[in-house]
């Protein structure tokens, strides 16, 4: 639960560092980069929301793995998720950087709050239920892929916490194997196919 803590911090810090003449400028796919900033706090507000719903009685998902493989690659709608993020970019409003400080500190509040083995609601309408500690496995992973995106749209320095991209690294490579492309994404990797065409192979911005 900690992890989520120093993820949510680095977004912060993350965002503070973003020029604010380039947040109407290209972000990522057809996202402006200030759309994909809310997107990406998106990571931490439905942290607030899913716990803030009656704990299911029983997990349907068991992993973060899992979560990323059926919540996301099965059931995601890339022009519901496009317009989430949009929708999220405008209710940030005028003060970007203090919102999203805000929401990160309530976030982390909720979490501390939480027996991390309770079950959370998750997915659209609350249609899955996992552990909250392996959900905010996926909120880091987010965090730290978005934040890399982010960084690199808005030529600023920044670097996740190295525990962070390890784990964001072995959720990927799971995600990798489940839709049969480990020894691609093993080879890429390594060197071996420096020129690999993953498709796709980390499953965030779903």
């Amino acid at each position: 639960m900690e992890r989520f803590g120093q993820a949510a911090d680095d977004f912060v810090a993350l965002v503070h560092l973003v020029p604010a003449e380039r947040l109407d400028g290209p972000g990522l796919g057809t996202w402006t980069l200030r759309e994909l900033i809310g997107h990406t706090a998106r990571a931490v507000s439905t942290v607030v929301d899913y716990l803030a719903l009656p704990e299911p009685a029983e997990a349907t998902v068991g992993s973060a793995a899992e979560y990323l493989e059926v919540v996301l690659r099965q059931t995601g709608d890339d022009a519901a998720i496009e317009a989430r993020g949009r929708a999220a970019a405008a209710a940030l409003g005028d003060d970007l950087v203090a919102r999203i400080g805000w929401l990160a500190s309530d976030a982390w509040a909720a979490v501390q709050a939480s027996d991390p083995h309770r079950l959370v609601a998750v997915g659209s309408g609350g249609a899955h239920a996992m552990r909250l500690d392996e959900y905010l496995r996926t909120r880091c992973f987010e965090l730290t892929v978005h934040g890399i995106d982010i960084a690199d749209a808005a030529g600023v320095d920044w670097r996740p916490a190295p525990a962070l991209v390890l784990d964001a690294l072995h959720l990927a490579a799971s995600n990798a194997a489940a839709r049969g492309q480990s020894l691609e994404a093993l080879r890429f990797l390594t060197g071996r196919r420096p020129d690999a065409g993953l498709d796709g192979i980390l499953a965030a911005g779903r």
